[in-house]
């Protein structure tokens, strides 16, 4: 009687020790969960270099353009909303970056001497757009800056309709 006894309280201490380790296995899948979606994309850069080489960008319209602001540093990039003037296909005005409440902010980060004109602004060949994208310029903390004009991105073709096999086709 005195071990039923023993082995039911072992019983139930057990039965608590699992309910808590399971508590304690969800909760971290929870957190882990939380915290693996605000993390930055990685490579963003390549993500929207492979969509505009795949599909071509049709030329980018004289005014102000949305934009988006690709800044990479080896195998990583981040990617911010941005706006920049455009005339006769070049970089006319100046870079304006979107900050996270919605305003407007003016492009802080300079071109490396390599990159500047004269007048300290890009040199006229570097702020050509060819196929929806600026040049690649190199910034003076020595990242990479690309503007992706992806309202000027083209639709996305339709593929051909492969054959069925002979068997399908023909009986």
């Amino acid at each position: 009687m005195l071990l039923k006894g023993i082995i039911a309280k072992l019983n139930s201490q057990k039965h608590l020790i699992m309910k808590k380790a399971t508590f304690l296995i969800v909760l971290v899948f929870i957190v882990s969960s939380a915290f693996g979606q605000t993390a930055p994309a990685g490579n963003c850069f390549k993500e929207w270099y492979s969509l505009f080489k795949d599909r071509g960008a049709n030329p980018v319209p004289d005014g102000t353009n949305d934009i988006i602001i690709s800044i990479r540093n080896g195998d990583y990039s981040d990617c911010f909303m941005g706006k920049v003037d455009i005339k006769s296909g070049s970089l006319a005005g100046n870079l304006m970056i979107q900050k996270a409440d919605g305003t407007w902010a003016a492009f802080d980060k300079k071109a490396t001497a390599a990159f500047q004109g004269a007048d300290n602004r890009l040199k006229p060949e570097d702020r050509v757009v060819t196929d929806g994208m600026s040049a690649l310029v190199e910034l003076q903390d020595g990242s990479l800056i690309r503007l992706f004009f992806y309202k000027s991105l083209k639709s996305k073709s339709i593929g051909y309709k492969r054959a069925p096999s002979p068997s399908q086709l023909v009986k």
